[in-house]
């Protein structure tokens, strides 16, 4: 059985990193955590951040690793972490990550349901203020489809 592409272990509500940099190092650190990529992943998302910001609009951003570093992903995994205070990203507010693992294209359902939750006023507040870790994996998982 794979593991979830999200789970309640990869989510922080309460997230602190006073830089782009650090943001981007702690999702690295979370990844980690999780067992979904090895060491060599974590100076790679910042390795990528630098080519080109992962900045996606209201809020959010979501750092990844470089093609290359794709050989460092044990398996496909995404963590979310929402921060304290809102970080500069080049010039941009942002109050959530989004840090991504991926050899492959499974994670495109859930960035295709974080795109639905962001383009809804409501739902976007409600994924910045719960304090609920279930609610949050509900808002990424779930589409109106279902």
């Amino acid at each position: 059985m794979s593991s979830p592409l999200i789970q309640a272990a990869g989510i922080r509500i309460d997230a602190a990193a006073s830089s782009r940099e650090e943001a981007v190092a702690l999702c690295g650190k979370t990844l980690l955590e999780l067992g979904a990529v090895s060491e060599a992943y974590v100076p790679a998302m910042w390795e990528r951040e630098q080519i080109i910001s992962s900045f996606m609009g209201e809020g959010v951003a979501m750092p990844h690793g470089t093609d290359e570093a794709r050989k460092f992903v044990k398996f496909d995994q995404l963590v979310f972490l929402r921060f304290t205070n809102e970080i500069d990203w080049d010039g941009v507010p942002v109050r959530a990550c989004i840090g991504i693992a991926a050899n492959g294209d499974a994670h495109g359902q859930i960035l295709g349901n974080l795109a639905e939750v962001l383009i809804d006023d409501e739902k976007r507040e409600e994924l910045f203020a719960t304090d609920s870790v279930e609610r949050i994996l509900s808002l990424l998982e779930t589409t109106e489809e279902e």
